[in-house]
């Protein structure tokens, strides 16, 4: 296994894990900002779809796979909304591994374009998609942390 079928494979269970606090919370307590945070557990998991979007799509000059309302909805700073549209549950589910895949089939085809610098409010620059893909992760990691802390107070 190659550095980016590790990467894209942390990726996966990152992604699963998100897929089980879906499938166990309530739609209620998805939406549910409790006191001292200003996101909810479903604006962490959407905004890391979008966020690997942006970092790994974006970055490269490559079209992404999500709608420019979703993209604009859950971006950095974006301030989650107190109910979830018809439909949005759904199709959040469906892009945890969708996206996953595309991006497994874009790299393995070479369709990532010029990249452009980086530097992350995390301190580190990203130089190529590699490093997106891989920053990517560290992302993911954080705000499924959040979303751990969150459920402890929903």
């Amino acid at each position: 296994m190659n550095n980016i079928e590790k990467d894209v494979a942390i990726l996966k269970a990152t992604r699963q894990n998100f897929l089980k606090l879906l499938e166990t919370l309530t739609e209620a307590q998805l939406i549910s900002i409790p006191s001292n945070f200003k996101n909810h557990v479903f604006w962490n998991i959407t905004h890391s779809i979008v966020t690997q979007q942006r970092l790994v799509y974006g970055l490269s000059n490559t079209p992404h796979y999500l709608s420019e309302e979703m993209m604009d909805a859950y971006k950095k700073g974006s301030i989650a909304k107190p109910e979830l549209k018809e439909g949005e549950l759904t199709l959040v589910k469906e892009l945890l591994f969708s996206t996953v895949d595309a991006l497994e089939k874009d790299y393995q085809d070479q369709k990532f374009g010029d990249f452009s610098t980086y530097p992350t409010s995390y301190g580190f620059e990203l130089n190529s998609v590699e490093d997106a893909i891989r920053f990517n992760n560290v992302h993911e990691g954080l705000h499924y942390g959040y979303a751990l802390a969150l459920k402890k107070y929903i």
